[in-house]
């Protein structure tokens, strides 16, 4: 078995190591060593600055790793407000422009209905009723697309609380890497 001479990285004493050794302690300082094996040379390296710089690329990943969920949260979010078309409106607008909708929907079926009730009542021919229940049948579609709509603009205001928690904790564990 061939041994090979090589310097302790902590206090320079020589070592004789076997061919194959990954790992030996300094007989003189008792730093654990690692033998690392290039192409034209071979060396030593402390496994307690190997575990340092490991911690370190770790931090370094899990900073990015952060990073990176801040910005998917982000997008996803920026997505979202971009899907639901939200229109900033001053407060109480929504309200009173739902309210108006309502009764203008409202009456837009009351409408229809009378028109298909009154002409079939008066013998016209068999459009004038279908035109009326048309006009009814859209006005409470609409009515209830109106209504979806708000519902779905009320629950907006959990998903945005949501993201802006999750982006806060985030920044905090940020912000505890760089304290470090």
């Amino acid at each position: 078995m061939d041994t090979l001479s090589v310097r302790c990285n902590h206090c320079g004493a020589p070592l004789q190591v076997a061919d194959k050794t990954r790992f030996v302690t300094c007989q003189f300082c008792h730093s654990s060593l690692e033998v690392k094996r290039t192409d034209s040379s071979i060396f030593t390296e402390e496994v307690a600055k190997i575990a340092e710089n490991t911690g370190k690329m770790a931090d370094s990943l899990e900073v990015l790793t952060i990073q990176n969920e801040i910005e998917r949260l982000d997008r996803e979010n920026a997505q979202a407000l971009a899907e639901s078309h939200v229109t900033k409106v001053a407060p109480g607008a929504g309200l009173a422009g739902g309210c108006i909708g309502v009764i203008i929907l409202l009456m837009f079926t009351s409408f229809g209905v009378f028109f298909a009730v009154s002409s079939s009542n008066m013998g016209a021919p068999a459009i004038f009723p279908l035109f009326g229940g048309g006009f009814a049948l859209i006005g409470i579609i609409s009515l209830f697309a109106m209504i979806s709509k708000a519902a779905s603009g009320a629950s907006d205001k959990p998903k945005r609380s949501s993201y802006e928690t999750q982006r806060e904790d985030l920044l905090k564990k940020l912000a505890s890497y760089s304290d470090k």
